[in-house]
């Protein structure tokens, strides 16, 4: 190092004297002429020359190192995780990179000596090694030697669409899909995919040190819906999705970290009913049924079947089944033969009054299209002569009652006697 610098100064000051001179005579070109200022500076001039070349070509041989020096070179940038140093022997598919671009590769090495001086034999050896190829250039004395960079390929694809993605100093709106060529290396991933119910953010570390399809899968909750009206209206925070429930079938994304509930809304015949709201959170499969019992559809049944037994019993003391209600002719038939079996009636000889009427037990269910009812009814009534009415024989009896809803409303189209 020494020698380098009596060199660089030795030819430093004959240039500088010999420029001096030169100078000097320049400027009086005018009153000497260009043949004087020739004559007078010929071997100062040939003698700068010589001094510029020398020096140049010390320079040149002294600063295009070998392949060795560029391998030690680029190890000790790789180990120290220095990217301004690592871009002075490094190009990127043969072009210029700025060390700012190179910190992904540092972040992916990670200063791991074991791993950088195993990539370094193996360039040092084959010419190559995975990113990483031993190039040289035609110099004008000697080989340039560098470390050419390959660029990678990442694709990114996602489950949803419309995701935004922050990546590489790159921001882009994900609908289908994207692809970029990179310098290989660690990399962080932010994306925001934009629902009715929140925004839904993550991060993603990706280690790409070669051609990879980077699939962003939104961490969001998907639910599937279970409920006994599949074409009941789905609300979700109180407002209408537009969906029915069959609809909602592995339905999202929606926030896991958002309180969300969810409720049902149905309209029967006898009024809109709605079911219970249920929180969302990270359930993947919800059970929510809707009751389409309300008090106007209790009160339609109990309407119904206090007209059926009253008119049974009218039909009995009249004689005429025809005029029981709400009934198929076959019902008519069973509880008009029944409850005369039971009261011994014979032609205008008896009544029978006192008539109260209980239903014990329902059951709704829609069905095959339609809507039915099981209900368990007990009956109590009074049977007496006419010629003795304040002898009175009271009687009890229960039936199962099948019903259907017809025409805009419920008929009865089974009927059983039980014994309770």
């Amino acid at each position: 190092m020494g020698e380098l610098k009596k060199r660089i100064k030795a030819g430093y000051k004959n240039i500088n004297n010999s420029l001096s001179s030169l100078i000097t005579d320049i400027k009086n070109i005018k009153n000497i002429g260009f043949n004087l200022v020739w004559e007078r500076n010929k071997s100062k001039i040939i003698m700068v020359f010589i001094s510029i070349i020398v020096v140049s070509l010390f320079l040149i041989t002294r600063f295009s190192l070998s392949k060795e020096e560029v391998l030690n070179k680029f190890q000790s940038a790789l180990i120290n995780g220095n990217s301004s140093m690592l871009s002075h022997y490094v190009k990127l598919e043969n072009e210029r990179v700025y060390s700012k671009d190179l910190q992904p590769l540092i972040d992916s090495y990670n200063k791991d000596q074991v791993r950088i001086k195993k990539i370094v034999n193996e360039i040092s050896e084959n010419g190559e090694s995975g990113n990483f190829t031993l190039e040289s250039k035609k110099g004008f004395l000697k080989e340039k030697y560098y470390i050419n960079i390959n660029n990678v390929t990442v694709k990114f694809i996602s489950n949803e669409k419309n995701v935004e993605i922050e990546f590489s100093n790159k921001r882009f709106n994900l609908k289908d899909e994207a692809e970029f060529d990179i310098v290989p290396g660690f990399y962080n991933l932010m994306y925001t995919c934009k629902t009715d119910y929140g925004d839904i953010t993550n991060n993603k570390i990706l280690n790409l040190m070669e051609d990879d399809t980077v699939e962003i899968n939104i961490d969001g909750n998907y639910i599937t819906l279970y409920t006994n009206f599949d074409d009941s209206k789905v609300f979700i925070n109180g407002i209408d999705t537009g969906l029915i429930a069959k609809d909602i079938k592995n339905y999202g994304p929606i926030p896991k970290d958002k309180d969300i509930k969810m409720y049902l809304e149905k309209e029967f015949p006898w009024g809109i009913i709605k079911s219970e709201d249920v929180w969302v959170n990270s359930n993947q499969y919800i059970k929510l049924d809707i009751n389409m019992v309300n008090d106007t559809l209790n009160s339609m049944i109990d309407e119904i079947v206090n007209s059926f037994y009253s008119s049974s019993f009218e039909a009995l003391n009249t004689k005429d089944k025809n005029i029981i209600s709400n009934a198929t002719e076959e019902v008519k038939t069973m509880v008009y033969n029944y409850i005369n079996e039971k009261t011994f009636l014979l032609s205008n000889n008896y009544e029978i009054t006192d008539l109260t009427v209980e239903i014990e037990k329902s059951d709704f269910k829609y069905e095959d299209n339609k809507y039915k009812a099981s209900l368990v009814t007990k009956i109590n009534y009074s049977v007496y002569k006419k010629i003795l009415p304040f002898v009175k024989n009271s009687n009890e009896s229960s039936f199962i009652l099948n019903l259907e809803y017809e025409d805009g409303t419920f008929i009865i189209k089974g009927i059983q006697k039980v014994d309770i």
